[in-house]
């Protein structure tokens, strides 16, 4: 039992002890962790952690994205027929968020780490599509030229976590677990977002003098993902995200009318490919007046839009470089092909005595 509770100790999410040294017993001051008065029994409550703590992390997110689905709607009529995830032909879609990250947690158990978090944020997505329309034979009728836009926003996202944590012999590891919710103003939804990860590092002394000043480099890995598929829905106008869109489409789609009747009115053109070409020209016409007659470009239009991470799992690469008891640092970075992820952030603890506590 005493080897069990000394394993238990390490903390990973946060700067951790190293497990060569052993004390005298000892009382254990603070209301928390539950079962803090049992390691101290064991001559063990150096190895804990001040009990609260507050943090202050500077983020920054690159997330690659794509779009599954897309609806628009407008005065109540649905144009999903005509411009949708498909048509729209999305080439990129891309995410990145700069922001400040507010922490607060309080060790419950010796190994068990609960926190709630704030963070406030500013980002932008970035958008390259290429309109495509195709006829019943997969032939492209109508191209556009590709369009590149990047809206920006604010984000407030709040959300609660836990840390479990292992450790021996100067090793560590944890496994934790967060849900954040955020709201911006360019959608009406709020977004759920899932995080889980696990680490595994060494603690490292830098001071013989000074046992509580050491850095903790670690490895792992991290699963991020949207909660909730359903989708999420919003309204802008049009023209304010791509301003030569409405130019550029009916120019293109009269273009290709009149090269198509070109060969219709040639003497030569065999009769299987007129038709095939006046239907063409048909579908084309169709599809240029029931977008000019929405007012699509120039009026707020509703939109639903379903989209997922590319990736869901970076490797993260990182350490905690503790000062003393109170102060401690951290860094992480994260990387895969479509996501990039950087942390650094310092933390304050502090403990709450028990009432009527004498040292």
């Amino acid at each position: 039992m005493k080897r069990y509770l000394f394993l238990i100790c390490v903390l990973i999410y946060l700067p951790v002890k190293s497990f060569a040294q052993t004390q005298d017993s000892i009382a254990f001051p603070y209301v928390l962790p539950i079962w803090g008065d049992k390691v101290a029994e064991r001559g063990m409550a150096d190895k804990l952690q001040l009990p609260f703590g507050l943090n202050v992390n500077y983020v920054n997110a690159y997330i690659d994205l794509k779009i599954t689905e897309f609806e628009l709607l407008f005065g109540g009529r649905d144009l999903s027929g005509i411009i949708n995830a498909e048509t729209l032909n999305f080439q990129e879609v891309s995410g990145t968020t700069n922001g400040v990250n507010f922490r607060a947690d309080a060790w419950v158990l010796p190994f068990l780490n609960v926190y709630a978090l704030m963070s406030k944020v500013a980002g932008g997505t970035n958008v390259t599509l290429q309109p495509t329309w195709k006829d019943g034979t997969g032939e492209i009728m109508l191209q556009l030229p590709k369009f590149s836009s990047s809206v920006d926003f604010d984000a407030l996202a709040y959300g609660l976590g836990t840390t479990l944590v292992f450790g021996w012999n100067g090793y560590f590891s944890s496994v934790d677990m967060n849900y954040s919710a955020t709201d911006t103003d360019l959608l009406k939804e709020q977004i759920g977002y899932l995080t889980m990860s696990g680490r595994l590092g060494h603690i490292f002394g830098l001071s013989k003098k000074n046992k509580d000043f050491f850095i903790g480099p670690y490895v792992g890995m991290m699963y991020r993902d949207f909660v909730g598929a359903d989708g999420s829905s919003g309204s802008i106008n049009l023209n304010q995200v791509f301003p030569k869109l409405e130019t550029s489409f009916n120019q293109r789609i009269n273009n290709k009318i009149s090269s198509n009747q070109d060969i219709i009115d040639d003497p030569s053109t065999p009769p299987a490919q007129k038709l095939k070409l006046q239907a063409q020209n048909q579908a084309l016409t169709t599809i240029q007046e029931g977008v000019n007659d929405s007012g699509l470009f120039t009026t707020q239009i509703d939109y639903f839009i379903r989209k997922e991470l590319i990736q869901t799992i970076t490797f993260q690469f990182g350490f905690n470089l503790q000062f003393n008891k109170n102060w401690m640092l951290r860094g992480e970075y994260g990387v895969a092909d479509s996501q990039r992820f950087l942390m650094t952030g310092l933390q304050y603890r502090f403990g709450i005595k028990k009432k009527g506590f004498k040292q």
